[in-house]
């Protein structure tokens, strides 16, 4: 290695992490064949309105635009052994800001699971999943830096007591953080536990019925009568993913849910949930995805103790060759603020602040070898102001390049 090349690295993690996989990858290639696959990726990202502020909202330096190059670089083991499968999925992300160069970071996203087997009649899955990511400000208001460090280990267990049936348990925990002060009402806790009773029919669908429990806290939160500080979330699910037709598959999940906090029961909620996907392949060439979605969350917002968000959204697909891929999206999206996350304002839970918002956009990818792709987005998304939160329109163009061997 050139001593140059090794002093510039040498002052980035980024760079030490990316030689290192390299490294790794010429060790060990020729061992693990398919089993272990590498990819990099650059993209060049320009954003009319960065900070998603609304017309006349002074933007930091006078620029409200910027343009945003991502680096990224990561790994894939995935491997079984009789009835163990070993997987894991190593990434890292660097984005440099030609002018708000206060936002650049590196984001490793890191996750390793185990899906274990014993018999034919033990299954189940140990993970571990960490991520860092800028939070963005689509959903939120100011112009900060706020990095969010994300944790979640999850543990379970089925017993398939009929070839087609299986009851089991699982546990998680979730811990949010971030690295700035003024986002500490923000960082969350959650302990969840899973009942679930599987239907796999040999057909290769897939149906799961479950009763989740779980337990959070905001544990930065006063505790103090009207602070949504704890809370508890029970739901009832019906999830899965099914073959309707041979054109057409169905997954997602329905079902009912209930939230309760400890210290401000009025501001409770019980209702409705679910995420539905339909994929409809019209041909071979064309295919459609449509989605339409009511879930509860933003309970690590600064906006709200939770928001009800509906959404539906429409992509279709036509595959012009061999290399030619063309694409569009639209999405539609409403969210119903729950209040004030401190609870300083009373009245909050009475007015219920709603915002709605809109996207689309369209794709075009080319991939002149098996291992390399080339994409360019462009998008337009607009949000339309409330009481929580101010409107704002923006438009986004990039170019990605991604090569995976």
């Amino acid at each position: 290695m050139r001593p140059d090349i090794g002093m510039k690295c040498s002052r980035s993690v980024f760079c030490f992490i990316a030689m290192t996989l390299v490294g790794v990858a010429d060790k060990a290639r020729a061992d693990e064949g398919d089993a272990l696959n590498f990819h990099a990726s650059q993209g060049i990202r320009y954003e009319s309105n960065l900070y998603r502020l609304d017309d006349g909202e002074p933007a930091p330096g006078g620029k409200a635009h910027d343009t945003v190059s991502e680096t990224g670089v990561g790994l894939k083991f995935d491997r079984s052994y009789s009835r163990q499968r070993i997987i894991a999925d190593l990434n890292l992300l660097s984005a440099r800001h030609a002018i708000h160069d206060d936002l650049d970071h590196d984001s490793p996203d890191a996750r390793l699971a185990w899906e274990w087997g014993f018999g034919s009649r033990w299954t189940g899955v140990l993970s571990h999943a960490y991520r860092q990511s800028l939070t963005g400000f689509d959903e939120t208001s100011g112009t900060a830096r706020s990095l969010n460090i994300y944790r979640r280990s999850l543990a379970s267990a089925d017993y398939w007591w009929h070839p087609r049936w299986a009851v089991g348990v699982g546990l998680a925990r979730t811990e949010s953080r971030f690295d700035e002060d003024d986002r500490d009402a923000s960082e969350f806790d959650s302990d969840t536990v899973d009942l679930n009773l599987s239907y796999r029919p040999p057909t290769g669908n897939r149906a799961v019925l479950t009763l989740r429990d779980t337990d959070g806290r905001y544990p930065n939160r006063p505790v103090q009568p009207g602070s949504i500080r704890d809370y508890r979330q029970q739901e009832v699910r019906l999830g899965g993913e099914w073959q309707l037709t041979g054109a057409t598959r169905l997954s997602g999940f329905i079902g009912q849910t209930r939230v309760e906090y400890a210290l401000a029961p009025e501001r409770d909620f019980n209702g409705t949930i679910g995420r539905l996907g339909v994929v409809w392949n019209a041909t071979t060439k064309t295919s459609v995805a449509l989605s339409v979605r009511r879930e509860v969350g933003a309970q690590q917002d600064v906006a709200a103790n939770y928001a009800i968000t509906e959404a539906v959204t429409l992509a279709p697909r036509w595959m012009v060759s061999d290399k030619v891929v063309l694409g569009a999206g639209l999405e539609w999206r409403r969210r119903d603020y729950g209040g004030d996350p401190l609870g300083d304002d009373p009245e909050a839970t009475q007015t219920k602040p709603a915002d709605g918002s809109y996207r689309y956009g369209l794709l075009a990818e080319y991939r002149p070898i098996r291992a390399l792709s080339l994409a360019v987005r462009v998008q337009r998304q607009v949000r339309e102001a409330s009481t929580a939160l101010s409107g704002y329109s923006a438009d986004t163009a990039d170019v990605s390049m991604r090569f995976q061997f």
